[in-house]
């Protein structure tokens, strides 16, 4: 039975993806799908933007709580049981020492009201993901190059990638649009860059942890419940 909602799954766990918008909602089910084979066709979304690594001790419970509601629901629409929630944030700055502390924070929160839960604050956004993977960005268009310096750095250091992608990289006719990321995610999949990585970025590797973590156990887990 799904949790608290007296109907019966139909279908295979799901896991939901919550984040800022749905650009960043999309790569993230495509990361999820190539780095763990067992969500292809069970990650599913809610559109609702989220808001959790601002928020103050008086109303992060408040927020997780309706996120929480809301993926049980978006679950019970699917005829599924919920196998876990992955929630993107940008952090919007630097990696530094205070980042650990929001990470936990709002992961503790999430797995209080969740269970199975997984907070990812790209650091210092998603393009610095992106920036991992230059061989994939020269080929999504062929005008585009990653400078030397770019490469192989830790892209959490990078102030604001979304000018390098637009100032550095793109630096033509065809500019890079946030709405690229998706597409270029789907370029890094389809070209096998996925766990190669050029250079380094804590959150990338926590996030690539989370999804070995939930592909494992949680995924798993409910897989056994609905059989």
């Amino acid at each position: 039975m799904s949790r608290g909602t007296g109907v019966r799954a139909t279908r295979n766990p799901v896991v939901v993806v919550a984040g800022e918008d749905g650009n960043d909602r999309r790569s993230l089910r495509i990361l999820l799908e190539a780095l763990c084979p067992q969500m292809r066709g069970r990650v599913v979304e809610i559109s609702d933007s989220v808001r959790l690594r601002l928020a103050t001790e008086a109303n992060l419970a408040d927020r997780v709580a309706v996120l929480a509601r809301k993926a049980r629901a978006r679950a019970v629409r699917e005829r599924a049981d919920l196998a876990c929630v992955f929630v993107h944030e940008d952090l919007d700055s630097v990696d530094g020492d205070g980042v650990a502390e929001i990470q936990a924070r709002v992961c503790r929160a999430l797995v209080t009201e969740l269970g199975t839960a997984h907070y990812v604050l790209s650091i210092s956004e998603m393009e610095a993901w992106l920036l991992l993977f230059p061989n994939s960005l020269e080929t999504f268009v062929s005008s585009w190059n990653v400078p030397a310096k770019r490469q192989g750095k830790d892209t959490g250091s990078f102030g604001d990638p979304k000018k390098i992608l637009t100032h550095e990289v793109s630096m033509g006719a065809r500019r890079y649009r946030e709405s690229d990321a998706p597409e270029i995610f789907e370029k890094i999949v389809n070209l096998g860059h996925i766990k190669t990585p050029s250079g380094s970025n804590r959150s990338w590797d926590l996030f690539c942890g989370d999804v070995e973590c939930c592909c494992a156990d949680h995924v798993r887990l409910a897989g056994k419940r609905t059989s």
